[in-house]
């Protein structure tokens, strides 16, 4: 039996998920969001307290003046010097505050340490108010800072804690300077966003496409009546509420968004270098083309193509046995000759007969779209 290489393999995958044609409908839910119900971000500043030795330095004021200022706050009366010790850390604190958070839902916050700290590892954030950009509190944190490992190695027989010994283990990719509060911080003030006294709402799609939008607005007509939205540009479906749906705009919402379309989509083509990956969309196309596989040399046009005596051969054997069938390709040992307007799915087909390997193909892909024959986007990572 004959065996499949890897290579092979892999261009068989490419071919076969490339002849999948058919579409797929997409819900407006996963396209489009509505304009105005958004996340929130919100930040503070704190410290934490209760660290093993691991805080930051008596260098660092960042954290020993507020403390200073909540200690006397409290009625107990300490100079910079009496702070003493590693046991905490200036941190800044983040939260997103979702879209109709109510008073009293929990958030998990994000804590980032601000100074010298080597690690966050069993600290606890103190009460931290939390503020939007307009300066107003809208949730408190309190908490166990938790999702920090061990992550500090300190190399047997050297070193002491907070000098140049201490070092991050790499192979478990942690930050121990960076931590969580889990459900640690309280909503105390909501955003008010009235629905049902909406008479129009917009939806915002995720990516923006004149077809996609133009689907969006045809499919909702279609479902609710005639004007019921329109595609006010690339990223934007206005929908005007009906009148059978005024004060009841959660269920129109509902109803939308459960709407099934079939997206459209800019012809992409990407390439990842570091691991070999490629990805290829639909309705990417090839314009007439020549291919010298040997030295990756590339020519256009429609007329037909000269080739090596050998590769005619081929070509003519390749034909007796298809019954005289037309093929937009023609294969020999060196020369793969496109004759106009093929897919993807038909360029990968000719190279996979010739065995090109996974970089190669990427070589052939970069020098078509360099020639000006690739009909799609080609992103290079």
């Amino acid at each position: 039996m004959r065996q499949i290489t890897k290579k092979q393999f892999f261009l068989t995958t490419v071919l076969f998920l490339m002849s999948i044609q058919a579409t797929f409908a997409v819900r407006i839910k996963d396209l489009a969001a509505i304009r105005g119900m958004r996340n929130n971000q919100l930040i503070g500043f704190s410290i934490v307290i209760g660290l093993n030795g691991t805080g930051d330095t008596r260098d660092s004021f960042l954290a020993r003046k507020p403390l200073k200022n909540a200690l006397e706050r409290m009625g107990i009366s300490v100079t910079l010097d009496e702070i003493r010790g590693r046991s905490i850390a200036a941190v800044m604190v983040t939260a997103v505050l979702p879209p109709f958070a109510k008073q009293g839902q929990q958030l998990d916050v994000t804590v980032s340490s601000l100074g010298n700290a080597i690690s966050l590892r069993g600290g606890v954030l103190i009460m931290t108010p939390l503020r939007a950009p307009n300066r107003e509190v809208y949730a408190v944190a309190q908490g166990k800072i938790i999702g920090i490992p061990l992550g500090v190695e300190l190399p047997e027989g050297r070193g002491i804690i907070g000098s140049s010994e201490y070092q991050f283990d790499p192979k478990r990719n942690i930050t121990p300077t960076v931590g969580k509060v889990i459900r640690g911080a309280i909503v105390e003030r909501e955003v008010n966003i009235d629905l049902n006294s909406r008479t129009r709402i917009f939806l915002n799609l995720k990516e923006p496409d004149f077809t996609t939008a133009f689907r969006v607005a045809k499919i909702i007509n279609k479902e609710l009546g005639d004007g019921s939205a329109r595609s006010v540009d690339a990223g934007t479906v206005e929908l005007s509420v009906p009148a059978s749906f005024l004060g009841q705009t959660v269920e129109l919402i509902s109803r939308v968004e459960n709407m099934e379309i079939e997206p459209d989509a800019i012809a992409k083509v990407v390439l990842d270098e570091r691991t070999g990956t490629i990805v290829m969309g639909t309705n990417v196309r090839i314009l007439p083309i020549a291919i010298s596989y040997g030295n990756l040399n590339i020519q256009i046009g429609s007329g037909p193509a000269q080739v090596a005596p050998e590769a005619n051969q081929a070509n003519n054997n390749q034909a007796n046995n298809q019954n005289n069938v037309s093929n937009p390709i023609e294969v020999s040992s060196k020369v793969i000759l496109f004759k106009g307007g093929v897919d993807i799915k038909e360029v990968v087909d000719g190279l996979n007969k010739i065995g090109i390997s996974n970089s190669d193909l990427m070589e052939v892909l970069k020098t078509i779209k360099s020639a000006g024959a690739l009909q799609a986007e080609l992103i290079i990572n």
